[in-house]
């Protein structure tokens, strides 16, 4: 894939992810197999889905290719897309994160588009209304192909309601490790760095700080004017407040066990693909040699997490880390944390990615055999 270095460099820089592993029963309450996913009603089909957000009754989706912005009615299916390609007023390069613009009296959109380091605002209708150039220290620097051989998301942004809240990094990321160096803060905008709200570096576990591939770092999002995260160190979920104060935490006890040669390989077999191409299989490349060779760059332990989603102020969903459907990690299980301790385990379809958790429904991508996306929904009726 271009812009990979050589394969030898490749396997000491990128991180990827875990094997199948079977979560412990005696904090997980029941096991849900999830099997009756309906497509939206729309014609709308993606490429590269980066972000989504809910509100007003439409689901608001970043594609990575052009229209990047597509607006899509939950009840009839009814789908506006916009947004041309280009370094001009109102079009788009290389967008990563869309959000609700703030203020009572909008109801705009704001894409931050990494490639032409601009925030720009759209309205309902995709009419651009204004630009900015973004704060040269919330600009966030890291390779394009960061989703093909990380987990994690350094790219995250989100509207609390009264300010942005986003990561930031100091260094370019190369690699999901590169990420425990980073903080999460209140920003506006322009992503200018305000308030901080957490260190990463505080909930890292003290094997993390040689930075091996699959070393565990946090996830965070923000519902209800809380940000949700979740912290390999206590190996908790925290909801914390606008002023950075833990208000709940709760303990997440699953069992972690050693990582495998077998996790290793799959790994290495993943980057050989990414860097050799089709024929990475029949290139001579003796992967189970190989990861012997490299198995002191890689954690001892897996880690637990390898994202999270919060559903409201008192639940939020973590997903679990398997190799057995993706090489990264990005496990089709997902527990569902809430407040009050009770854990459940949801086991989604391999071509399905959840994206947005709410107590109805759970929204997604289901991803077909050309690889094109499409929108779906699992009801989930925790509300009833």
């Amino acid at each position: 894939m271009k812009g990979l270095p050589p394969f030898a460099a490749a396997l000491g820089l990128l991180v990827s992810s875990c094997s199948n592993a079977e979560l412990g029963t005696d904090i997980v309450h029941h096991t849900v197999e999830v099997n009756d996913i309906h497509l939206l009603p729309t014609s709308s089909a993606f490429v590269d889905v980066r972000d989504v957000f809910l509100a007003d009754g439409s689901l608001w989706v970043l594609d990575g290719a052009p229209p990047f912005v597509a607006r899509v009615a939950l009840g009839d299916g009814e789908a506006h897309q916009f947004g041309a390609e280009g370094e001009g007023p109102g079009e788009l390069l290389d967008p990563w994160a869309i959000q609700p613009a703030l203020g009572p009296d909008t109801a705009g959109v704001l894409v931050w588009d990494l490639g032409s380091g601009r925030v720009s605002e759209f309205d309902r209708s995709g009419r651009f209304l204004a630009s900015a150039t973004l704060d040269a220290r919330g600009r966030v620097r890291a390779r394009s192909d960061i989703r093909e051989v990380s987990y994690a998301d350094p790219f995250r942004v989100r509207n609390d309601g009264s300010t942005f809240v986003a990561g930031q990094f100091s260094t370019r990321i190369e690699r999901t490790a590169d990420m425990a160096g980073g903080s999460l803060s209140r920003s506006n905008r322009l992503l200018e760095p305000g308030a901080e709200l957490a260190a990463f570096s505080d909930h890292l576990l003290d094997e993390a700080q040689d930075f091996r591939e699959w070393s565990p770092v946090p996830f965070w999002d923000a519902c209800d004017g809380l940000i949700v995260l979740w912290s390999p160190k206590s190996r908790e979920v925290l909801w914390i407040d606008p002023s950075g104060e833990v208000q709940e935490r709760v303990p997440v006890e699953l069992p972690v066990a050693p990582v495998t040669q077998e996790d290793i390989q799959t790994y290495l077999r993943w980057m050989g693909r990414l860097e050799l191409g089709p024929g990475y299989e029949a290139s001579g490349v003796d992967y189970p040699r190989l990861a012997q060779g490299y198995r002191d760059r890689f954690a001892g332990q897996r880690p637990v997490a390898t994202d999270l989603r919060c559903e409201s102020r008192d639940a939020a969903w973590i997903r679990t880390f398997d190799t057995a459907t993706d090489p990264l990690g990005r496990g089709t299980d997902w527990l569902r944390i809430a407040s009050d301790t009770i854990i459940e385990r949801f086991r989604f379809p391999a071509d399905f990615s959840p994206a947005i958790f709410t107590a109805q429904a759970i929204y997604g991508l289901l991803e077909n055999s050309e690889g094109h996306q499409a929108l779906a929904r699992w009801n989930l009726g925790l509300a009833e």
